[in-house]
């Protein structure tokens, strides 16, 4: 008895996108836009092939192995993410805590500065990812946008700026802390 080996089929995933949304792939680059608002998503071609077809999107991975199927379901998990970027807008909150000395957290241009942190003399300072709107409403923060990843690359690193390193954080709970995400 010959027993048939099953070949894995490769699987593509298929995006249906509004018409609303005009698709441009520029070598590496995916550029979506609606309303005059545009996201571009960077993939690695090594992995993937990306088509545009009637509006609807193919991502198919070079190979049927393990690492090549991920990279297909992340991009299209971030090609989504954008979709429904351009029709709600990403928000996470932040608290400001402290117990010892009173944290001042300011919006400068790209930069967030967080002065008197622990009692220190010299500000801490982070960037906010392009196309984030940050706003400072006492001891909240509020971060917005379009792209969730950059909302969530904003808020992280504002959370890890303010860490107390050194000291025991059961005394020392001051800090930035991400308290909710309305995803």
């Amino acid at each position: 008895m010959t027993e048939e080996k099953k070949i894995k089929e490769i699987k593509k995933n298929i995006i249906d996108v509004s018409k609303d949304i005009s698709i441009k792939i520029e070598k590496n680059i995916i550029i979506l836009e609606k309303a005059g608002v545009s996201q571009e998503i960077v993939f690695n071609p090594v992995y993937i092939y990306i088509d545009v077809l009637d509006n609807q999107i193919i991502i198919t991975p070079r190979n049927k192995k393990r690492k090549f199927v991920s990279v297909s379901n992340t991009i299209k998990k971030i090609i989504m993410n954008a979709i429904n970027g351009f029709d709600k807008e990403y928000v996470y909150t932040l608290s400001i805590v402290y117990s010892h000395f009173p944290i001042t957290v300011k919006v400068d241009g790209t930069n967030i500065i967080i002065s008197n942190f622990l009692g220190e003399k010299k500000p801490r300072k982070t960037k906010i990812a392009p196309g984030c709107v940050v706003q400072v409403n006492g001891k909240e923060i509020i971060v917005k946008g379009k792209n969730k990843y950059a909302v969530g690359q904003t808020a992280g690193s504002l959370e890890s700026t303010a860490r107390v390193i050194g000291r025991d954080y059961r005394v020392f709970d001051d800090g930035i802390y991400i308290t909710g995400k309305n995803i």
